[in-house]
């Protein structure tokens, strides 16, 4: 995206903003104070490198993987489930790219201890400023040419976007995001075959680094496929054809490499894989025929664009079956039971917190309300085409969050220009009026259209009258306390220098635990929370929570040296609880089997080790 800036801006008063004073600089420089708060508020995490989500702790191991010789294609865990030869992980090089050349670079310099902390604490942000400018660049299109200078301020009040950018987050929805902006910016750029090509190509970057981007991928084509079979023009199935060409070619190009061969391959329902590239080719195909048939019937293109359709998902069945049923139907059901369903972002909104779905909702209602009121009331065609794109990509990214609650920062932000628009129309109106208390009144409350700002007002206002919001406060203070015991017990600095003293060996623990210790310990482990490491996931939860006659089999079974756990750990109370006379209810009672004896560490009563007796 090329920026192109009027000499002068000015608001509906006639106050005029330097020319220097782009969307990208100012994008740049909001963003910029909003990073460096993070990084002060956040200096002690910074320093204790206090990753609060295991996702971060495994990313960062497979980068160091990589930055000790394992090959580029080679995307397998050895150090997880080494009785069953490691796990192979369905994330992307792309994401360990910029993380590990950054640490290549710094080490030298600082040691690589430093150099991580140096790359994990300022990356997030470095992406997140990239964010911000296309946010500011991507929306610039739109009939209120004021919505790209305001749009990052937005943007830093839509807290959860922000939580995937701040110091520390290292895994891969940052660039989720950043990807569905980019391809949403060249949606709303003039219909060419070069909108529809760099879409393409930025839909197959997405999908490469997570397939979770598939339906908003698919939206996109859909918006396309609308437009040409409404229109019939040029310019619209150049995008479209643009569009599709490029994403089959693309997720082909991505997937060789960031995979090699074996990516091009192979069949995993859970990532980018054989059974999808054939999806899109034959859709690509079907499309180009269509589209150079070009029939003057409406209805006939129509029926060729369900065609397509219809062809992709056979060609997705046909080439791997399983992917119909989803990527998580293989799971053990004692997984699903005690894992999955406690996986929040992979859950329907209704299985959220109250106060959760609040902050959820306001946001993509308020932008939808604006974005609807800005089409109405745009004249010009191009205009009401943008606003068109804003709310069915809306509508959607929307309607998925509902159901799967990872998808809501992707609503958010296409929330954003419904949100700018109406604050604008808030802003202006209460300008106008000529008393000064209501006037700060409604200047205030044009403040709301803010994400954050209008969920924590609506979440007050409504808590007084719902049940549910008030004794989920009452809960909050016992969960945060809870939450700041389980950092200090299980991951204390002591106890787990004790543990990585211990000679390397492989790790019995809870699920939850296990990625942690691969990124604060040289040991091995049984299980982390990784779906594709089922069997012995499904292994683990039963050593804990099954039969105590089984659990010693499962245990040896796995090659185990050490069982380790945590008190104070979720996943382990779940365990004690699902079964009184269980493994782990007899670890936390202080009476294990006889074929475990104790191992001591430094530990505030959290973690515990426990060594598994020779046959």
């Amino acid at each position: 995206m090329n920026e192109a800036a009027p000499p002068s801006v000015s608001d509906s008063d006639g106050i005029q903003l330097s020319p220097w004073f782009t969307p990208a600089r100012i994008a740049l420089i909001v963003w910029g104070l909003m990073s460096l708060i993070a990084i002060v508020a956040n200096w002690q995490a910074i320093g204790a490198l206090d990753l609060a989500d295991t996702d971060d702790a495994m990313r960062m191991a497979q980068v160091r993987d990589l930055l000790a010789g394992q090959g580029w294609w080679d995307l397998s865990q050895y150090r997880v489930n080494p009785a069953g030869g490691g796990v192979l992980m369905h994330w992307s090089r792309i994401v360990d790219a910029p993380l590990a050349v950054g640490i290549l670079l710094l080490k030298p310099l600082f040691g690589q201890a430093m150099a991580e902390r140096i790359v994990m604490a300022l990356w997030p942000p470095l992406l997140g400023a990239a964010l911000s400018v296309a946010c500011a660049l991507g929306y610039r299109n739109l009939s209120d040419r004021r919505i790209a200078y305001i749009v990052p301020l937005f943007l830093i009040m839509s807290g959860y976007i922000l939580v995937q950018f701040r110091p520390l987050r290292v895994d891969h929805h940052g660039w989720q995001i950043f990807l569905a902006m980019l391809v949403m910016a060249q949606a709303l750029r003039p219909a060419s075959w070069h909108a529809g090509l760099l879409g393409g190509l930025f839909a197959a970057a997405l999908l490469a680094v997570s397939i979770e981007g598939l339906p908003i991928v698919a939206l996109f084509a859909g918006l396309a496929a609308l437009r040409w079979a409404l229109g019939r023009g040029g310019d619209d199935r150049a995008r479209l054809c643009g569009y599709l060409g490029a994403l089959a070619g693309g997720a082909i190009l991505f997937q060789f490499a960031t995979r090699g061969p074996v990516g091009l391959t192979g069949s995993w329902c859970d990532s980018l894989s054989a059974p999808y590239m054939a999806a899109f080719v034959v859709a690509a195909a079907v499309v180009f025929a269509s589209a150079r048939a070009n029939p003057a019937a409406v209805w006939v293109r129509f029926t060729l664009l369900a065609l397509a359709g219809v062809a992709a998902a056979g060609a997705l069945v046909a080439t791997e079956p399983q992917c119909a049923n989803g990527p998580f139907a293989t799971l053990d059901p004692i997984v699903v039971q005690f894992w999955y369903r406690n996986v929040l972002e992979g859950q329907p909104l209704w299985a959220a917190k109250p106060h959760d779905m609040v902050h959820v909702l306001v946001p993509s209602l308020v932008g939808l309300v604006g974005s609807l009121l800005a089409w109405r009331g745009s004249i010009e065609a191009t205009d009401r085409r943008n606003w068109a794109t804003v709310i069915v990509a809306l509508a959607g990214a929307a309607a998925l969050s509902l159901l799967v609650f990872r998808a809501v920062s992707t609503a958010h932000l296409f929330a954003l220009p419904g949100c700018a628009w109406l604050g604008l129309r808030a802003w202006a109106w209460a300008r106008t009026i000529a008393s000064t208390v209501p006037r700060i009144l409604a200047s205030a409350m044009a403040a709301l259209t803010l994400p954050l700002l209008g969920s924590m007002a609506v979440a007050a206002a409504l808590t007084p009258v719902i049940p549910a919001l008030r004794d989920e406060e009452k809960r909050a203070a016992t969960e945060k306390a809870e939450a700041n015991r389980y950092k200090a017990n299980c991951l204390d600095p002591a106890a787990i220098a004790d543990l990585d003293r211990l000679p390397a060996t492989t790790l019995l623990t809870p699920i939850d635990l296990g990625a942690p210790l691969v990124f604060w310990t040289r040991h091995s482990l049984v299980a982390t929370p990784h779906h594709r490491n089922r069997y012995a996931m499904a292994d683990t939860i039963r050593a804990f929570a099954g039969d105590p006659a089984k659990a010693e089999a499962l245990v040896r079974g796995q090659q185990t040296a050490l069982v380790v756990f945590c008190r104070t750990a979720n996943d382990f109370t779940k365990y004690r609880r699902a079964r009184k006379d269980g493994l782990a209810a007899q670890l936390y009672a202080g009476t294990p089997p006889a074929w475990l004896e104790t191992v001591p560490i430094r530990s505030r009563a959290g973690l515990a080790v426990w060594r598994v007796k020779p046959e």
